[in-house]
C-alpha cells in the first residue's frame, strides 16, 4: 500500500474530451484543494533534467526545440505514433511524476485532495488513491467537444482514444462514475452532488 497516512487522495479520471478538467474546475470553486497530474509532468520535462535527458534518450534529439528543450508538441507526435512508445513514455514519467506528487501532497495542510489524471488505470497511480471518480461521456460528445475545443481533425482524436484504456474498464474500476453527456447546467447539478459526497468522506 503506498496511501499517505491522514490524506484522503481523490483521483479524478476519465477520456479526451470528458469533461474531467470542467469538474476539477467546479470543484475548486466550491474549495476543494485539486492538483492537476498532467500539468505536473508537463512542468517537469522543463524543470527535472534527468527526466529531459532520459526522455530525449528514449525518443531522439529532433523532439527538442531550437532552444534545445522538450518540444511538447513534437514528444506527443511520437508518444501517439504507436503504442510501443506510448508504454515507453509512461513507464519512463509517472514513476517520476508520482514521486513528485506525493511529496508535495504531504506537505498540504488539507485533509482531502483531487488529483485530475488522465492516466490513472493506465499506470500504478490508482494504488496511491483511496477513490476514484471517472468521469464518463459518450465517444461522440467527447468528439465534437475536442474538435471544437481544439481545432483538430476527428481521425486526430480518434487516434489519441485508441491509446487509452477503454471506457468500460475504467468505469467497472471506479468508486463513483459522473456521466456528462448533457449540458453544463446537468453536469454543475452532478458536481454538486458529488461535493457532498466529498464532505461526508473528510468527516
Amino acid at each position: 500500500m503506498h496511501k499517505i497516512k491522514g490524506k484522503i487522495l481523490v483521483g479524478i479520471t476519465g477520456g479526451i474530451g470528458s469533461g474531467k478538467s470542467e469538474v476539477c474546475r467546479q470543484l475548486a470553486k466550491k474549495g476543494f484543494k485539486v492538483i492537476y497530474a498532467d500539468l505536473k509532468a508537463k512542468e517537469l520535462y522543463k524543470k527535472d533534467k534527468k527526466l529531459a535527458a532520459k526522455v530525449v534518450k528514449a525518443f531522439g534529439k529532433d523532439i527538442l526545440n531550437f532552444k534545445n528543450v522538450i518540444s511538447l508538441t513534437k514528444l506527443r507526435e511520437k508518444v501517439f505514433a504507436n503504442k510501443k512508445n506510448f508504454k515507453k513514455i509512461n513507464d519512463l514519467v509517472h514513476p517520476i511524476v508520482i514521486r513528485h506528487l506525493m511529496r508535495e501532497i504531504k506537505k498540504l495542510p488539507q485533509k482531502l485532495i483531487l488529483i485530475e489524471s488522465a492516466l490513472v488505470f493506465d499506470t500504478t497511480f490508482y494504488k496511491y488513491l483511496d477513490y476514484v471518480i471517472m468521469v464518463y461521456a459518450n465517444k461522440k460528445k467527447r468528439l465534437e467537444r475536442i474538435m471544437m475545443r481544439d481545432g483538430v481533425k476527428r481521425k486526430d482524436v480518434e487516434r489519441i482514444m485508441q491509446f487509452q484504456l477503454d471506457e468500460r474498464v475504467k468505469i467497472e474500476r471506479s468508486d463513483f462514475v459522473i456521466v456528462n453527456n448533457k449540458t453544463l447546467e446537468d453536469l454543475e447539478r452532478e458536481v454538486e452532488f458529488f461535493s457532498r459526497v466529498l464532505k461526508a468522506l473528510k468527516k
